[in-house]
């Protein structure tokens, strides 16, 4: 499984990892590659050389909107799972229909591990 993290802060995105990385320790799921990207321009360009399993990605960038990036990712890569990372849920609840799933930060462990979990069953 190919996963990007986008987020610009970097913290989310290192907290998000170690968090994979967990859920991969307990569970059969194997990351073959655990990507980052801290802006929307970042995760066009992985995106263009890499074809992710799943984009966590914020809703709010510092160059752009998570909005965008996962109707980008659902036009152009429509198997990719788009997962919303969110202070705001209001925002999520707007566009759910362009994401399979939610992360409202501050993110609980338990919480995290539930919600991938679902989302990777997702996968064929």
């Amino acid at each position: 499984m190919k996963a990007l993290i986008v987020d610009d802060v970097l913290f989310t995105r290192l907290v998000m990892e170690e968090a994979l990385k967990i859920l991969e320790s307990k569970k059969e799921i194997h990351f073959s590659i655990l990507d980052q990207a801290d802006s929307y321009k970042e995760a066009i360009k992985k995106l263009s050389k890499e074809n992710y399993d799943v984009v966590i990605t914020d809703i709010k960038l510092k160059d752009g909107l998570g909005i965008e990036l996962a109707k980008h990712i659902k036009k152009k890569y429509p198997d990719t799972l788009v997962v919303a990372l969110t202070m705001y849920p209001e925002e999520y609840e707007k566009h759910k229909e362009i994401f399979d799933e939610f992360l409202k930060k501050p993110i609980s462990s338990e919480e995290l591990e539930e919600k991938l979990e679902k989302i990777f069953k997702k996968r064929p």
